[in-house]
């Protein structure tokens, strides 16, 4: 319903509409999409969330948002810049701000993604929830050809499901560093109030990446780079794997949260630091499944989570 305008007259017949098909299922998937308003006996209002699904980060600046719905702003992305088509400029959507993702629509040259605040934001008459829809513009071919992998490693640049890596590199062979690896030299040019795009810059892609809350981990041989809301903090040497977390449950769709935060919903996938950690699944009308645990560093863990009601 947020695209409607943008579908008509795109091509969608044959194989190249089928892939394209395939990839709108996969991308909400990915997403757990947020559904809206509707309901029995008229319950929800047009606008009211009626079941949330999974939360995404803001990752760059220059997003903008409306808060009404009705002039909901419209975001065009392509080449890693940003302009803003149509709707009101209420608000910028800053970096690490949550959305809920309410819709997917793929076209032959075109990504678009619903979103709509997980809170108020204040804006220049009154606080509300935001409202835009951002469109990226991507190769013909890269759609065409049904190819996930380089549509996630664009979106996710600007919008990462919470708790997931970001968007790795083209796939190659890597040997796996020596545990004794020594830090890069250039781990000298870091100083504190780095972002994140400044250490890459300095270090490069990271091996691992992973965020939870204000934090995010960037994983290099021999050490890992912390920071918190977006600025360097600290540099631990001879740091530790992350490890991979898989949680299901059933029935799916359920909210995780790790020591009382909100991370994602189900099927979950995390990279996290080793520690100990509250995991708590819920779902209304179930009880919660509560587990207290340690996780090694590098280990592969899996949560199955039975609600009962």
């Amino acid at each position: 319903m947020l695209v409607a305008a943008m579908c008509a007259g795109l091509p969608c017949a044959g194989q190249d509409a089928g892939r394209r098909t395939e990839l709108q299922e996969s991308l909400e998937s990915r997403y757990h999409l947020t559904v809206l308003g509707g309901g029995a006996m008229g319950i929800h209002g047009e606008n009211s969330i009626r079941k949330a699904g999974g939360t995404v980060v803001v990752m760059r600046d220059g997003l903008f948002g409306a808060l009404d719905r009705k002039r909901i702003t419209s975001n065009a992305v392509q080449d890693s810049k940003v302009t803003v088509v149509s709707g009101d400029k209420d608000v910028e959507l800053g970096r690490g701000e949550k959305f809920y993702v309410t819709a997917v629509y793929v076209g032959s040259d075109i990504v678009t993604l619903g979103l709509l605040s997980t809170r108020n934001l204040s804006g220049k008459s009154k606080a509300a929830q935001a409202w835009c829809t951002v469109n990226f513009f991507l190769p013909q071919e890269a759609l065409a050809q049904g190819d996930i992998g380089k549509i996630d490693a664009v979106l996710d640049q600007w919008i990462l499901p919470e708790g997931a890596p970001t968007a790795p590199a083209p796939a190659r062979a890597v040997a796996s560093p020596p545990a004794s690896a020594a830090p890069s030299t250039k781990a000298a040019n870091l100083t504190a109030g780095m972002t994140r795009e400044e250490v890459v810059a300095a270090l490069g892609p990271p091996v691992q990446e992973a965020a939870f809350g204000e934090q995010r981990w960037l994983t290099y041989p021999g050490m890992t780079v912390v920071l918190q809301q977006g600025k360097l903090t600290s540099v631990d040497r001879n740091a530790q794997a992350l490890a991979a977390v898989s949680v299901s449950s059933d029935p799916a769709g359920a909210d995780v949260f790790l020591d009382g935060s909100f991370v994602s919903s189900t099927p979950a996938s995390l990279r996290l630091q080793g520690g100990t950690f509250k995991v708590v699944v819920k779902m209304s009308g179930y009880t919660d499944w509560e587990r207290d645990v340690k996780i090694l560093p590098g280990a592969e863990v899996r949560f199955d989570a039975k609600l009962s009601k």
